[in-house]
């Protein structure tokens, strides 16, 4: 383990010139990267709500509720100890052309590494910039795995704060911690969500136009196929699970295209949604119900086409519907995210594609049943500009073949 010192003085910060260097790396404050806003004093609505901080995006944020501009306190969790050393307050897209001085201004911006209500120390204070995207630097790393930003002031509205986006940039300093199971029921903004977890495997359902779901985790991020009324309505979400499993931050999309927020606490009663897990026949149902499911569960390494072990819980469970519906003829889908050129992503999709139909022909499935298809970035479920949303375009889907 890298042991960072943990200043013990306030660091002032400066405008940063580091644009490429944080450019170059991952940004650990997006929700793909396992980050979760465990509070925050005040927000105007969903969609103006402090999650959308973690969005990826400067198009939407956070606003302050009325009368209530600041200050404002954030905590977020990252999900592993950072080394931290760039800190970014984006208020780009802002409305001050409507609403002038909206921006947020001051700040404070503490760090712990013990927990989210202890060990907190002043890091980093400084001025955003009106309507503009800025970037701070920090004399030397602070170890980090909890974040709390304060709101100390706006740029003269007198009743209300915006900020967009907040970004983070370093090195990691420890071991991912134990992570609790998303095992249970959440009260969320869609009702009662139960979820069951099985290995990397995760499927649910939900009191809300008989709502049922199925994905993938590695733990603490969620990815996964929802489907709403008999599978007239289908779409894609991504959450983010709290280390202590009592907390769900998500992102929902339908129709490629970002649609809202979904969050929710653990339920600590014995309060259960009345929906019923679909269980193994979820991908079976799925096909009947649209003639395509997502099959988030099937992992490759990055620029490769090799399947991952991991991927063998939902591959098997392919393997069972083949098996048990012999007739059934199916297209296998690779899909990617726009991040390389039309021509590399379209092979890579390909071969994706065929290395599915290689596992299955090699677990007894007949090949003339078969088919591989790449469609590269053709297809995107999700926004291609923000890491969520090309975490979920990179997805391999099955289709039935009439």
């Amino acid at each position: 383990m890298r042991n960072w010192k943990l200043s013990t003085l306030l660091v002032v910060a400066s405008f940063a010139s580091a644009t490429v260097a944080a450019a170059e790396e991952k940004d650990v404050l997006d929700l793909t990267r396992g980050a979760v806003v465990l509070s925050a004093t005040s927000q105007y609505n969903e969609k103006w709500s402090a999650l959308s901080l973690l969005d990826g995006t400067h198009t939407t944020g956070w606003c302050s509720a009325k009368d209530t501009p600041y200050p404002n306190t954030f905590i977020i969790e990252l999900a592993q100890p950072l080394g931290l050393n760039i800190f970014v307050l984006d208020n780009s897209s802002a409305e001050e052309s409507s609403h002038p001085g909206i921006s947020a201004c001051e700040f404070e911006l503490h760090a712990s590494a013990t927990s989210p209500e202890e060990g907190f120390r002043l890091v980093l204070s400084g001025e955003a910039a009106q309507g503009e995207r800025k970037e701070f630097s920090l004399k030397e790393p602070v170890e980090a795995r909890w974040l709390k930003l304060v709101i100390l002031s706006n740029w003269g509205h007198p009743s209300y704060t915006e900020l967009m986006e907040l970004e983070a940039y370093g090195d990691t300093a420890g071991e991912v911690p134990e992570q609790e199971s998303l095992q249970g029921v959440f009260d969320t903004n869609y009702n009662l969500v139960q979820f069951n977890q099985e290995g990397t495997h995760v499927e649910g359902c939900y009191d809300w136009d008989e709502g049922v779901l199925s994905g993938s985790t590695d733990g603490r991020v969620v990815q996964f196929e929802w489907r709403e009324d008999g599978g007239r309505q289908v779409g894609s979400a991504v959450m983010v699970l709290s280390s202590d499993g009592n907390l769900l931050n998500g992102l929902w999309y339908e129709k490629g295209q970002l649609q809202g927020i979904w969050f929710g606490n653990r339920v600590t009663d014995d309060r259960k949604p009345k929906c019923q897990l679909r269980g193994q026949q979820w991908i079976g149902k799925a096909l009947q119900e649209s003639g395509r499911v997502i099959l988030y569960g099937i992992y490759f390494d990055s620029d490769s086409a090799e399947l991952k072990p991991e991927s063998e819980e939902t591959l098997g469970e392919v393997l069972a519907v083949l098996e048990e519906q012999t007739s059934l003829r199916v297209v296998v889908e690779g899909h990617t995210d726009s991040t390389n050129t039309d021509e590399y992503n379209l092979k890579l999709s390909e071969r994706r594609a065929q290395a599915v139909v290689s596992w299955l022909a090699e677990h007894g499935i007949n090949g003339g049943r078969l088919e591989a298809k790449g469609d590269g970035e053709s297809q995107p479920v999700a926004d291609n500009a923000t890491p969520q949303g090309r975490a979920l375009n990179r997805r391999v889907e099955m289709a039935v073949v009439q």
